[in-house]
C-alpha cells in the first residue's frame, strides 16, 4: 500500500502536539467539560436526563438596592461575592422520574404527577437523603445543594440586571423564561420548556421554589469568598419563585425561606457538583 506522505506527516505533527499538550496539562484536557451527565438506572427514554451545566468561577454583586423594582429589605446590602472555582449545576430541577429512580416512590402532590415535572412536597431532610443515596450510588460525595451565593451567581449568568434577561422585564419577556402565576394556570410544568439563561440553566425563575444549602440570615456588606449562611437557624433559604409567584418575585435577587422539616407543594430543588467536597 502506498502511503500519502503529507497526510502521514500532518498526522505525526498532530500526535506530537497532543503529547506536548498532555504533558503541560498533566494528561488532562485543558478545558473542563461543559456538562456532566449522570446516568440513573430505570429512567425511560422519555424522561429528562440528569444533566449539570458548568458554571465558571468569577465574582458578582449579590442582592439588590432600593432602586430595583420589587426590591425587599432582606436583599440588602448589596455585597461582592467571589466564587473561587467552577462548579456544575443541574440544568433543570430534579424531576419526579429522577427522584423515583433514586428513592423508589413519588412524594409529589397527587394532582401534579408526571415524570418530567419537578418533584415537589420534599423536605430538606428528604432532599439530603436523595443526595446521600445518589452520592453512594456514584461513589462520589460531591453532589449537594447549592449555597445561596452559588444559586444567585448561577441564576444571574454574568448579568447585573433585575433578571438575567432584562433590567426591566416585560410580561412578554417573563413569559418566555418562567412559569409564574400569570401563565402557569396554577400548576407545575415540565422542566426545560422555557428559555434557558446564558449558562444553560432552565427554570431558574418560577415553576418551583428551590432549596438552598444555607440557613436564612441577613446579609453582610463585607466582600466574601464562597460564603455560607449562618451555622444555625430556624428556616432554610429558598430561591427562584414558583408557579404561584407574583411578577415581582421573578428577580435574581429575590429571597424566600421555608421550615426545613416540611415539604411544600410549591417547592422542589436542583443539585450541584463541585470539585471541593463540602462536609464529607
Amino acid at each position: 500500500m502506498k502511503l500519502n506522505t503529507p497526510i502521514v506527516a500532518i498526522g505525526c505533527l498532530l500526535i506530537l502536539c497532543a503529547c506536548q499538550t498532555a504533558q503541560r496539562t498533566g494528561g488532562r484536557s485543558s478545558a473542563p467539560p461543559k456538562e456532566k451527565i449522570v446516568e440513573l438506572p430505570g429512567l425511560s427514554q422519555d424522561a429528562a436526563p440528569l444533566v449539570l451545566a458548568r458554571i465558571p468561577a468569577g465574582s458578582f454583586l449579590m442582592g439588590s438596592d432600593s432602586s430595583e423594582p420589587g426590591h425587599e429589605d432582606n436583599e440588602a446590602p448589596q455585597h461582592e461575592v467571589v466564587i473561587s472555582e467552577d462548579f456544575y449545576m443541574g440544568k433543570f430541577e430534579i424531576t419526579q422520574a429522577q427522584w423515583v429512580a433514586i428513592m423508589g416512590s413519588n412524594p409529589s402532590h397527587e394532582e401534579m404527577i408526571g415524570d418530567n415535572l419537578p418533584v415537589n412536597k420534599v423536605s430538606l431532610d428528604e432532599c439530603q437523603e436523595f443526595l446521600k443515596r445518589l452520592n453512594g450510588m456514584l461513589n462520589d460525595w460531591r453532589y449537594r445543594l447549592p449555597t445561596e451565593a452559588e444559586w444567585e451567581y448561577a441564576c444571574r449568568a454574568g448579568s447585573k440586571t433585575t433578571t438575567s434577561f432584562s433590567k426591566n422585564p416585560t410580561p412578554e419577556q417573563i413569559d418566555k423564561h418562567a412559569w409564574y402565576r400569570e401563565n402557569s394556570d396554577y400548576v407545575i410544568h415540565p422542566v426545560g420548556f422555557k428559555t434557558p439563561n446564558a449558562w444553560g440553566l432552565h427554570d431558574m425563575y418560577g415553576n418551583v421554589w428551590e432549596w438552598c444549602w444555607d440557613w436564612y440570615g441577613p446579609y453582610s456588606p463585607i466582600k466574601r469568598t464562597d460564603p455560607r449562611g449562618p451555622s444555625e437557624g430556624e428556616e432554610i433559604v429558598i430561591r427562584g419563585g414558583s408557579w404561584m409567584a407574583k411578577p415581582e418575585f421573578i428577580r435574581s435577587a429575590d429571597r424566600g425561606k421555608m421550615d426545613d422539616s416540611r415539604g411544600y407543594h410549591t417547592g422542589g430543588f436542583r443539585i450541584v457538583w463541585s470539585e471541593t467536597c463540602v462536609d464529607c
